[in-house]
């Protein structure tokens, strides 16, 4: 980390001497750095004689679910406190009441926002885009105009534009961009030179959407950047009615997050980050490591809190070897089991933690979504398809794969107890008419109640509930071609796996998704040894993956495993030659465990 000096050591109890001034505490797994915000913001609720009813400390955290554990722990003293996301404050605060004076720059129809939310890209948007182009006459075989909106291209451009994202440019401008990579469907992506001349107009095509009153979750940021920049004076608003501006999760702030945070506090509201370099996970969202570091006010002071009060010795050590720049030290006495490195199939692992458990829960963390869904079901394998909603999109008729997808989505969301966003699922496919709310309630009702007609059967038996049984009109009969071999050989389970329930808070989730989170047991659910690399090579620096997997041993409070399908004697030697994990193999005949201590 980038300080001019190094960081004053505190604890999660203690308390800064002097709350006018901004601050950077660098705090590890397990420190107790929420403990620490929550009772710093009382400090400053108790102390400051810069707060009143309209005077307010903000704090920023990373997720809903954090924000009400923040909530919750403030207790009474909440009610002077603003925690929230910082998409929700931005909106709150800079899009609702000052979004019209930049409206019309942008095509904006103010009198339909109602919120903001992941746009669908829809082929009609795609094609209203291609025709009115600024270099539709300079598509060339392969893709001219009339081949881009052939279904196999659509499906590639509409894969793209959900990529779009705003960066600074080099002159500091804030720009739309789209990650070409994500062209790539079934092998092949469009041309360099094609996206070289779509992605000049790709702010006409975000314009369609905010002609529609719709307004994407990175949208926002975008927004209230521009509000700011173009009107200075909405600044001295933010900062009349926040003397205090505190961040959690710091590290995984997006750019224009940091420049606006930056900006609030240039002058009259105290600013404080808490973080984690090595806890940044985020990059797919453009969040960077360094900007913890980097992050510069006037006179702002660093803090450092080294202690770990989440797990036992043992994880700890297995974290400070992954991490040997960063030595925590662990509450005393707090032993526990050594971490235990499983080889063989990831449900009968998971089945026999359950059962040596005696019932307690048993949290798994996966990369990637689709096998933390997959554990969830109890469904077998390590080669599941998380593509199947572009490859449906690819070639089926346009009405029934939104309706179809729109409906697996609230299905699943439903089942996990998450009504209000199920019914948000299937409200966008009804197209925000007056009706909209009904029909998704009907239609939930409906789907639901049946979930063990289709549940484990061929999608076709899905579609023919919604075909026969709903009251959605005109739903065309699948007679043939690829829909029909689709529909008839693919399970809805197979869909269901590709569902991305962003608060997800069941006993199976991503990584991403349990960050700020901590369990009893955790089970690192790994595809292969590669995996393992974070512990017999690490690399927090350099790598993503490794500060991915560091985080989610450091959620572990009482007992750690991992698990990987094979492991090599190479392998298993560098592992056994640490001395920090013990080895069980289930395919062994008689169980084998190698202590290492």
């Amino acid at each position: 980390m980038d300080m001019q000096v190094e960081p004053t050591g505190i604890d999660s109890g203690d308390k800064l001497s002097d709350i006018e001034h901004h601050f950077r505490v660098l705090a590890g797994p397990g420190a107790g750095k929420t403990h620490w915000l929550v009772n710093h913001i009382k400090e400053v609720l108790h102390t400051s004689e810069r707060l009143d009813k309209s005077r307010k400390v903000a704090c920023i955290t990373y997720t809903n679910t954090a924000v009400e554990i923040i909530r919750e722990r403030l207790g009474s003293s909440s009610n002077q406190v603003e925690v929230s996301t910082i998409h929700s404050f931005l909106y709150r605060h800079v899009i609702k009441p000052y979004i019209y004076f930049i409206a019309d720059d942008y095509g904006f129809d103010t009198s339909r926002l109602d919120g903001h939310d992941n746009v669908p890209i829809s082929r009609r948007t795609i094609g209203d885009w291609l025709n009115q182009h600024t270099n539709q006459s300079f598509l060339k075989h392969p893709y001219t105009l009339k081949q881009l909106k052939t279904p196999e291209n659509l499906t590639r451009l509409a894969s793209w534009l959900s990529s779009i994202y705003y960066k600074f440019d080099v002159n500091e401008n804030l720009v739309i961009t789209a990650d070409r990579t994500k062209s790539r469907i079934e092998g092949r992506p469009l041309s360099k030179k094609c996206l070289e001349l779509l992605e000049v107009d790709l702010e006409a095509f975000k314009i369609l959407h905010w002609s529609r009153g719709f307004l994407h979750h990175d949208d926002v940021l975008f927004f209230s950047f521009q509000i700011i920049e173009k009107h200075p004076f909405v600044l001295d608003v933010l900062r009349a009615k926040f003397p205090y501006f505190f961040v959690d999760e710091f590290q995984d702030s997006n750019p224009i997050q940091v420049e606006l945070l930056r900006q609030i506090g240039a002058q009259d509201t105290i600013v404080g980050i808490i973080g984690d370099i090595a806890q940044s996970i985020f990059q797919f969202q453009g969040a960077l490591p360094k900007q913890f570091g980097d992050f510069r006010l006037e006179g702002i002071r660093d803090y450092k809190i080294d202690n770990n009060r989440r797990s036992t010795k043992e994880i700890i050590n297995l974290l400070n070897h992954i991490r040997p720049n960063f030595k925590q030290q662990g509450k005393d006495d707090f032993n526990g089991s050594t971490p235990v490195l499983y080889i063989g199939d990831r449900l009968d692992v998971l089945q026999k933690i359950k059962n040596e458990q005696s019932g307690e829960e048993v949290i798994t963390l996966s990369w990637r979504n689709i096998t933390a869904n997959a554990l969830k079901k109890d469904v077998e394998g390590i080669d599941l398809d998380d593509k199947l909603f572009d490859e449906l999109k690819g070639f089926d008729n346009v009405k029934r794969y939104r309706l179809v997808i729109a409906c697996v989505k609230a299905v699943e969301l439903c089942r996990e107890n998450k009504i209000k966003e199920a019914l948000n699922e299937l409200k966008k496919y009804f197209s925000r008419s007056d009706q909209s709310k009904r029909y998704a309630l009907d239609l939930l009702f409906l789907l639901n109640s049946r979930y063990s007609e289709y549940c484990d059967e061929p999608l076709i038996n899905f579609y023919n509930i919604l075909r026969i049984d709903s009251n959605i009109d005109k739903l065309p009969k699948i007679s043939g071609g690829k829909p029909k071999i689709f529909y008839d050989n693919t399970h809805y389970k197979s869909l269901a796996l590709c569902v991305n329930i962003v608060e997800d808070t069941s006993n199976n989730i991503t990584i991403h998704k349990s960050k700020g989170a901590e369990f009893e047991n955790v089970l690192l659910v790994l595809d292969d040894e590669k995996k393992l690399n974070f512990i017999t090579a690490p690399d927090l620096d350099g790598s993503e993956e490794h500060r991915l997997k560091y985080v989610a041993v450091s959620r572990a409070i009482q007992n750690l495993f991992i698990t990987v399908p094979e492991l090599s004697s190479a392998k298993t030697e560098l592992i056994e030659n640490l001395g920090l994990m013990d080895i069980i193999r289930l395919d062994d005949s008689l169980t084998h465990s190698t202590a290492l201590n």
